[in-house]
């Protein structure tokens, strides 16, 4: 809606029943655009009046929206129906580009350097695909909804303008847990060759993974979050999950390690009670105050906050739902540990770790390895994870 080229009616359409409101909204935007103002944003405002929407004077810009509608079937689409019948003339048939079946065929795993591109002369914008299989030709109508929209996606993000805004609808829809982690891998690829600013929304964890935790955002009952919350902290935020304790943490690492800890030591709590990472400091913090201000929860969580970035004589005091773990970062805590009785632990490793295939004193030079040549504590025991 900031941008000339989309019209604010195809996300916000007006219906005579049940829209009562939209007479009244107003939508403000901050934009920046460098050639225009070099030192500051500018500010735009659409308004929805006498049932239209209103915006003056607003900036151009390649918009590519992505819309859902692309994993629907072919058959089921009536822009392809002119694909459908007796051959019509003036039907051009050329190659992907490079990039396109490049790109397209790591995501799908594939060879598609055989695909094909058609389009009738009158209509260039109205494109199918082609694929080969054995040595036989067949449409679009034929291809898995996750392979369509792969290519044609891939397709319409290589042959964009560059500095383009990149919109996608769900971005997970219709592909297989792997290919949303590659596509999503895809997408910040093209967004630094091409310097792309994408955009997608999603319900997918593995799409959230494969994303670093300035880039997602949440929105929570009108609430925005920033940072890497997961599917299932985002359920206990809102209240959706019921009658369980919840703690939140900062990532991963200390969700295995809370969950351990509660196994070992908790009793009965460990059975109703549920770990969720909500992302660093100070966001578990706000998560966790959110959650406690919710009358949809049903008991009061607590956050756990690293000492990695959270520094008590120099940050603000914790609210008394949260809970200090000490100076330095968990895994840096238990790498340590591990480290500083080595020799005492390396059978119990081997056996855990089920790695028959090394012996005692090359798990103990392989620790020490690491040991000094590790600066980032987050990475650690990838590091170590690698000697294997």
């Amino acid at each position: 809606m900031a941008y000339k080229s989309i019209r604010p009616g195809q996300f916000f359409p007006k219906s005579f029943a049940g829209d009562n409101s939209m007479a009244d909204w107003s939508i403000e935007y901050e934009l920046i655009d460098k050639p225009t103002h070099p030192t500051q944003n500018i500010t735009k405002t659409a308004k929805f009046t006498k049932s239209k929407w209103r915006r003056d004077d607003f900036p151009d810009r390649s918009v590519l929206y992505i819309e859902i509608q692309r994993t629907v079937p072919a058959g089921e689409l009536t822009k392809f129906k002119r694909f459908l019948g007796p051959a019509q003339e003036g039907l051009k048939i050329g190659n992907l580009s490079e990039n396109t079946t490049k790109y397209a065929s790591a995501v799908l795993d594939k060879d598609i350097s055989n695909y094909r591109v058609a389009h009738i002369e009158d209509d260039p914008t109205n494109i199918i695909y082609i694929g080969k299989h054995q040595g036989s030709d067949y449409s679009q109508f034929h291809f898995g909804a996750g392979e369509a929209s792969i290519i044609a996606t891939i397709d319409r993000i290589e042959n964009a303008k560059d500095n383009s805004l990149v919109l996608i609808e769900e971005v997970e829809n219709g592909l297989h847990p792997i290919a949303v982690r590659l596509f999503v891998q895809y997408l910040q690829n093209a967004a630094r060759r091409k310097r792309l600013q994408v955009v997608f929304t999603t319900h997918s964890q593995d799409a959230i993974d494969e994303v670093p935790s300035e880039g997602i955002w949440a929105s929570i009952h009108s609430n925005t979050w920033n940072g890497k919350l997961s599917i299932a902290s985002l359920r206990a935020v809102t209240g959706s999950v019921p009658n369980e304790k919840v703690v939140f943490v900062e990532d991963t690492f200390v969700q295995e390690w809370v969950e351990n800890a509660l196994g070992r030591y908790g009793g009965e709590a460990a059975e109703t009670t549920k770990v969720y990472p909500a992302g660093g400091y100070p966001n578990v913090v706000k998560v966790t105050e959110f959650h406690n201000t919710n009358p949809a929860k049903t008991v009061p969580a607590v956050g756990l906050v690293d000492g990695d970035i959270y520094d008590p004589a120099a940050n603000a005091p914790l609210p008394e739902y949260c809970r200090f773990l000490g100076g330095g970062s968990p895994e840096a805590t238990v790498f340590e540990y591990i480290y500083d009785n080595r020799v005492d632990l390396c059978s119990l490793i081997r056996q855990r770790c089920l790695l028959s295939a090394f012996d005692e004193e090359r798990i103990v030079q392989e620790i020490e390895s690491v040991h000094n040549g590790a600066h980032d504590p987050h990475v650690v025991f990838k590091r170590l994870s690698e000697k294997a």
